[in-house]
């Protein structure tokens, strides 16, 4: 399922790339404000990575936070941080797609999860992995590429320390190459499908309520007056948010 993390320094590298700046002012905050009040509830999240999301919802307030990643490299990093910070999160090496008996969680988040479907198919054993450990009427919300990248323009999204690389033609399952520019630069691949096969597929898998929403800019008063920086980023942007509740 995509990029391998237990590969070299590539969970490190990835680690890395969570500081550049419009992965908090416009991601975070993005995602984040999608996910919404979190306090006393139970969490899971998938795709943890390293446990980036896993710990600032757990400092939000959510009564039990799980975090679960196919990577062991990425699970021994989240491990890491959590023996140095405990915050009583779990943290397991398991394969999203996996299905499991009926789990209760009131929320499931997963950031850049779906990106890796490669087709419909994979997608919809995503969806199923994901059904499985919402409850009834709990939510589920991810942060992922922007399926649209494919009708922009070609924005130059270097000053924001990222490039992005499409195919001649959009078709399912077209690669959309990301290479991130700070530091010792690594790729990530992507695949395209539209929003609409994501809403059929969130469908079948037991899910209704679908919504896509655009991100926006964190306030940040701060760093002053900005000008037209972030425009590029939030005319083309290249992630949205969706979310999703269990039937």
């Amino acid at each position: 399922m995509g990029i391998d993390y237990n590969q070299g320094q590539i969970a490190e590298q990835y680690q890395e790339a969570k500081t550049q700046p419009w992965r908090s002012r416009i991601e975070a905050y993005s995602f984040l404000k999608v996910i919404g009040d979190v306090r006393g509830k139970k969490v899971l999240d998938v795709a943890c990575g390293e446990g980036h999301y896993t710990r600032l919802l757990r400092r939000a307030g959510a009564a039990r936070v799980v975090g679960l990643d196919i990577s062991e490299r990425m699970i021994a990093l989240a491990r890491d941080q959590e023996a140095r910070e405990p915050l009583g999160i779990d943290y397991l090496v398991e394969d999203a797609r996996t299905i499991v008996p009926q789990q209760e969680f009131d929320v499931v988040v997963a950031a850049y999860l779906l990106v890796y479907a490669q087709d419909r198919a994979e997608l919809a054993r995503m969806c199923r992995g994901l059904a499985c450990r919402a409850k009834s009427g709990g939510r589920f919300i991810t942060v992922t590429t922007n399926p649209d990248v494919y009708s922009f323009r070609s924005p130059d999204y270097r000053k924001y320390e990222f490039e992005m690389k499409l195919a001649d033609h959009v078709f399912e399952g077209a690669p959309i190459e990301l290479t991130v520019l700070d530091g010792s630069s690594f790729q990530v691949v992507n695949y395209y499908l539209p929003i609409a096969a994501h809403q059929s597929v969130f469908q079948a898998a037991g899910f209704g309520d679908f919504a896509v929403h655009m991100p926006g800019l964190s306030p940040a008063v701060e760093l002053g007056d900005e000008g037209d920086y972030w425009d590029d980023f939030l005319n083309y942007p290249i992630l949205v948010t969706m979310e999703c509740v269990r039937d």
